[in-house]
């Protein structure tokens, strides 16, 4: 099978990641090292390169009646990734929400930004459980959620302005993985799950995955109304 690849822009200084390896993890947290080195997989960074390009490609279409500053990603994970690209290709966000259940990833996303001299963006750090929490009185502009498969569907967070919200979100087809209870088989299925009724943005790729198997993921980008 021949995969069709994209060129991918990433300004990154891979001193951070050796930084944060040697003086953070391995000294302090061991048990987060292989998590920590797999986060940083090529196929982390393709998929959410390809997500941030989109979503800022669309939101630029809509700058005369749009103009965010805030996101929430949901399933924050590290944050390596995802954050650095939001300040290249999305300049004009100024706070960015990590949320995740890890206390222990949080704890390291904090002081890997430290190692970035991160300072363009507020970043809040934000121990929860997604699955249990509530956002009725959270306000945001965009929700980013890369990893749909590892929780219930989306349609049941919701923001306090969630009209005004935008959503990016990705799941995919693994349904062999046990830590994946909600896989989807297409990106229509996505959105339905997200209740998401006006798309700026649906597509898929076929992924390499371990011992040469191939997955697809699937994005979408859109409103509930």
């Amino acid at each position: 099978m021949v995969m069709q690849m994209e060129e991918i822009k990433f300004n990154y200084n891979l001193g951070n990641f050796g930084d944060t390896l040697n003086r953070v993890i391995l000294r302090d947290y061991p048990h987060k090292t292989k998590d920590f080195i797999e986060s940083f997989l090529s196929n982390q960074i393709r998929c959410k390169t390809w997500l941030v390009q989109n979503l800022a490609s669309k939101l630029a279409e809509k700058k005369d009646h749009f103009n965010p500053t805030r996101i929430t990603i949901l399933g924050s994970w590290y944050g390596n990734v995802i954050v650095p690209l939001i300040i290249e290709y999305m300049p004009y966000i100024t706070e960015i929400d990590l949320v995740d259940m890890d206390e222990d990833t949080l704890l390291i996303a904090r002081k890997f930004m430290m190692f970035t001299g991160q300072d363009k963006v507020k970043i809040n750090y934000m121990c929860e459980d997604i699955n249990f929490m509530e956002f009725d009185d959270f306000r945001t502009d965009i929700v980013i959620n890369t990893s749909c498969e590892h929780m219930f569907p989306m349609s049941s967070v919701s923001f306090k302005n969630d009209n005004d919200v935008v959503y990016a979100l990705q799941s995919n087809d693994m349904v062999d993985v046990r830590e994946h209870v909600n896989c989807v088989q297409s990106e229509s299925e996505l959105a339905e799950q997200a209740n998401l009724s006006i798309l700026y943005y649906s597509g898929s790729k076929n992924l390499k995955g371990s011992e040469s198997t191939y997955y697809n993921r699937f994005m979408v980008i859109g409103k509930r109304s």
